[in-house]
């Protein structure tokens, strides 16, 4: 998807190789993945109980509670899957719940039949390295909004922000030293994140540039 996003053609056959070998390269990435997937299951057939996975101190914590299964990020916020079952993949016992369907779930045929799917609702399958991607992309969220609090605390005029952006518009005499400011900031994580490698490099300009 990537590569041919970037307009790089590569058959499917050269794909999974690329594929296997970045997973042999990266052995305790998979293995977390494998983690997070075993760790959501076992809550949603353990209502009630908690199940940790991650770095100690770090974990994410799965718990089935009434309808919804909840998964705790490090942060404390939560992500919520509704109306979650286990049912038989491909690959053996898989995580569905309901959500509104994207528009590759659709294309890709990944909707699963069930009585309750409507047009913009429906049943959807999910693996460990997509709820991979959700704790890293939810807990990166909230550093950003722990910073953006930080600077509205301080009093910066925050005119536009993005997944990894924070824009602040000011007079150009204070750039510099504001430039500084939320370097520093940004490369300074909270409480809960301690010892996360944060790297920010911030710039000055006129209008908005990457």
């Amino acid at each position: 998807m990537m590569a041919q996003t970037y307009g790089v053609k590569v058959s499917d056959t050269d794909a999974d190789k690329f594929k296997r070998a970045w997973r042999t390269a990266h052995p305790k990435i998979v293995r977390t993945w494998y983690a997070i997937q075993d760790a959501a299951i076992s809550a949603v057939s353990s209502p009630g109980k908690v199940f940790a996975c991650g770095h100690p101190g770090r974990e994410a914590k799965f718990k089935m509670a009434g309808s919804f299964l909840w998964c705790k990020l490090p942060s404390s916020r939560l992500i919520c899957y509704p109306y979650p079952k286990i049912l038989e993949g491909d690959f053996g016992p898989q995580l569905t719940y309901m959500a509104v369907p994207s528009e590759e779930d659709k294309r890709k045929g990944k909707i699963i039949h069930d009585k309750s799917n409507a047009s913009n609702w429906a049943r959807v399958g999910t693996y460990g390295g997509s709820l991979f991607n959700n704790i890293v992309q939810g807990f990166c969220r909230d550093l950003l909004a722990d910073c953006m609090l930080s600077l509205q605390e301080r009093g910066a005029k925050i005119v536009l922000h993005t997944h990894d952006d924070c824009v602040l518009e000011l007079e150009a005499a204070k750039a510099e030293r504001a430039r500084e400011a939320l370097q520093d900031l940004m490369r300074t994580p909270p409480d809960w994140a301690k010892g996360f490698p944060l790297f920010a490099k911030c710039s000055v300009m006129k209008r908005y540039g990457k």
